[in-house]
């Protein structure tokens, strides 16, 4: 596996707008239709970080303009609302500019139930609304998230159905935002259970994993706010590096600051951030499809005639 840290590059160690477009995006990194070989499937797994889920946008942009878009998405939280739109059908730019535009305070208000600080009604109508109202089968691209059903903690993979209600559940932080009802489970943010949902992404096909992390560095100082400690809490998950060292071929690690959590003035920072990763990493991502094309060619080459 290969990490893109923070700085630089370092090699830890190698394994085997309310309508959308009707167009599919980005086409995936492809091999030579010549050779006889299918495609090399790339899988994106976005994690999450709140504002700081802005990085991912920088991501894909890069990734697109080099030819090696994702064939294969999966996110978690605001890693799951980019990955969502993204599999749609919009381009990174076209997200960019919808969050920019995007009038936060009259979609996320203060809840008067207790169960929350905030209710997303509101958020939850754009969302549907963005999305055209699509379930997972009418997406351009394979995508799946993950929540955490609260009553037993364990972890929810969500692929079918309403995509909208997916993205809630899964950027449900407790006490921020509202648990969310959806097929007879109470569920709320992906982030407790599955940060960044690498294993998730190579389940669904992709021959190699990128994976985007956007935690940030421990922070120095401690959570003051509600809301920070909120959030904190719901992010601290014990083992996330090592998991993605097992289940991802690089991981990405933008340098964003881990205490931005609603900082939205922050979110052109954390994109150039997201492209900065991406660019540092393009090398690694053509070798790594190099080498599973290369992987698929002596399959084939050693393989029964006929099997």
């Amino acid at each position: 596996m290969l990490v893109s840290r923070r700085g630089g590059l370092h090699a830890v160690s190698m394994q085997p707008t309310d309508a959308l477009p009707d167009a599919a995006g980005p086409e995936p990194a492809r091999s030579d239709p010549a050779a006889g070989r299918e495609p090399v499937r790339i899988g994106l797994a976005l994690g999450g970080g709140a504002v700081r889920g802005a990085a991912h946008v920088g991501v894909l942009n890069i990734l697109d303009k080099a030819g090696l878009a994702p064939a294969v998405i999966t996110g978690c939280s605001a890693g799951a609302l980019v990955g969502a739109l993204y599999a749609a059908g919009m381009s990174a730019p076209d997200i960019s500019a919808l969050a920019r535009t995007l009038h936060w305070k009259r979609l996320v208000r203060p809840s008067i139930t207790g169960r929350s600080l905030f209710e997303t009604s509101r958020l939850g109508a754009f969302l549907d609304k963005t999305l055209d109202g699509r379930d997972f089968a009418d997406l351009a691209l394979p995508f799946a998230t993950v929540a955490c059903e609260l009553t037993t903690a364990r972890r929810v993979v969500l692929d079918e159905g309403r995509v909208s209600s997916a993205v809630l559940a899964s950027s449900a932080i407790p006490g921020v935002f509202p648990p969310v009802e959806r097929d007879g489970m109470l569920l709320v943010d992906g982030s407790l259970v599955d940060m960044v949902p690498a294993a998730l992404a190579r389940s669904m096909g992709a021959d190699i994993v990128v994976a985007v992390d956007v935690s940030g560095p421990l922070p120095r100082r401690p959570p003051r706010t509600m809301v920070q400690i909120m959030v904190a809490v719901s992010t601290l998950q014990p083992g996330v590096e090592d998991r993605l060292a097992r289940d991802a071929d690089l991981v990405l690690t933008p340098d964003v600051d881990a205490y931005a959590f609603w900082e939205l003035s922050r979110m052109a920072e954390f994109e150039q951030a997201g492209e900065v990763a991406a660019e540092e990493s393009l090398p690694l991502v053509q070798a790594l499809v190099q080498v599973a094309e290369a992987r698929t060619a002596w399959r084939q080459r050693t393989s029964p005639a006929g099997s």
